[in-house]
């Protein structure tokens, strides 16, 4: 299986507003976002390419993480340094941002505390850096309950649930096979809007197909694979 980033509706929502975030025509108005959706739409994966691929910065989940911790991990990866006090941080930050105005991007932000969310939105402010906040469907319930963060959030977007012609694409790339209607509805059905069963259920095909000698996928093997796996 080919490791390939699979472009769908969702990820190209969220990459142009990556690119709104980050030109200059944002320094107008506000320039936070949020991005949300159930685990296994494909949010996190849509962050790192993005980030792989441009100036952006992405700041993976942690188990615990203060407003202090929180600032370091930007300092670090804005600058590679990761002070201990804060306002060392903020300079780094604000010097950085200076130079290159950079998108930030926090994952699994809904399991942020207030003022985690709070410190944030003040960084955003005075150093005028985009930030997108990343997370599932509590984030929006966070947000919401405090005006001056809601407010200030540019844009929305939900991670939608993919469709059979997103799977039919993943198989035709990532496997280099034809998934017929037959096939990705069964998918679909099982994956349930999500991609991480489906990816489980391509490596259990894929493992199929060559203990089988065969080039083609039939319904019958992709039930087998399910009840097996």
């Amino acid at each position: 299986m080919k490791q390939e980033f699979i472009e769908t509706g969702n990820t190209r929502q969220f990459t142009a507003i990556c690119d709104e975030l980050t030109s200059p025509t944002s320094l107008i108005g506000p320039s936070l976002a949020m991005v949300t959706g159930p685990a296994g739409r494909g949010k996190t994966e849509a962050a790192r390419h993005y980030a792989v691929n441009s100036a952006a910065i992405y700041i993976p989940p942690m188990n615990i993480r203060t407003p202090a911790m929180v600032l370091r991990e930007i300092s670090f990866e804005l600058a590679n340094l990761r002070p201990a006090r804060t306002d060392a941080c903020l300079s780094i930050i604000g010097e950085e941002m200076a130079k290159n105005r950079r998108l930030i991007m926090i994952d699994e932000a809904d399991l942020l505390e207030m003022k985690c969310l709070e410190m944030l939105r003040n960084v955003n402010e005075r150093f005028a850096c985009p930030i997108m906040l990343i997370g599932e469907e509590e984030l929006k319930g966070k947000i919401g309950s405090r005006r001056r963060l809601a407010s200030r959030i540019r844009r929305r977007v939900e991670f939608g649930a993919i469709g059979p012609q997103d799977i039919a694409y993943f198989f035709k790339t990532a496997l280099s096979v034809k998934a017929g209607p037959d096939v990705t509805a069964i998918i679909h059905k099982h994956a349930n809007g999500d991609w991480r069963p489906v990816l489980t259920t391509a490596i259990g095909i894929e493992r199929a197909m060559k203990a089988s000698n065969v080039t083609e996928i039939t319904p019958e093997m992709v039930n087998d694979v399910l009840k097996n796996g």
